[in-house]
């Protein structure tokens, strides 16, 4: 066990490391990655990274405060979730109601992979799939971003 301190100093070690090896895609020459996260140009759509004890999450999360507004977004996505998925190249997971940290609900579109951010030797593996998911999610999400756009403008 690690004492709130050490824990923290390896959540950091691991955000740092991650933020570094974007640095070395292919086709970056060194520079680090922009990625699109909370700016994706829709109001309570963020793409995001997660990781706790015992799993990495790559996720396209919709957490609009307006609870309508949110599943109207939701709905809107998952209306398109062929092309979204077939541009992801893979399959995900749909949630429209996950629970964030115990207590918010959001909708998350997402793929995980079992890890532990404590466990330093898991880090390889869990950053090779974190950056290569997000990539891909963001592919898929500027695939359909305009079709969610519509209407948006008037909200």
């Amino acid at each position: 066990m690690f004492s709130k301190e050490q824990a923290k100093e390896l959540r950091q070690l691991f955000w740092h490391k991650l933020e570094n090896r974007t640095r070395r895609i292919p086709g970056q020459k060194g520079k680090k990655i922009r990625w699109i996260f909370d700016n994706t140009g829709i109001k309570g759509l963020d793409l995001r990274f997660d990781i706790d004890r015992e799993r990495a999450i790559v996720a396209l999360e919709i957490n609009h405060r307006n609870e309508d507004r949110r599943l109207q977004l939701y709905e809107k996505l998952e209306a398109c979730k062929s092309i979204f998925e077939t541009t992801y190249e893979g399959e995900l997971t749909w949630d429209y109601v996950y629970t964030k940290d115990g207590e918010k609900e959001v909708c998350r579109v997402y793929e995980q992979m079992p890890s532990d951010i404590y466990q330093e030797e898991l880090w390889p593996d869990t950053m090779k799939f974190m950056i290569n998911r997000m990539l891909r999610l963001e592919k898929a999400f500027l695939e359909v971003k305009d079709f969610l756009l519509h209407d948006e403008l008037g909200s």
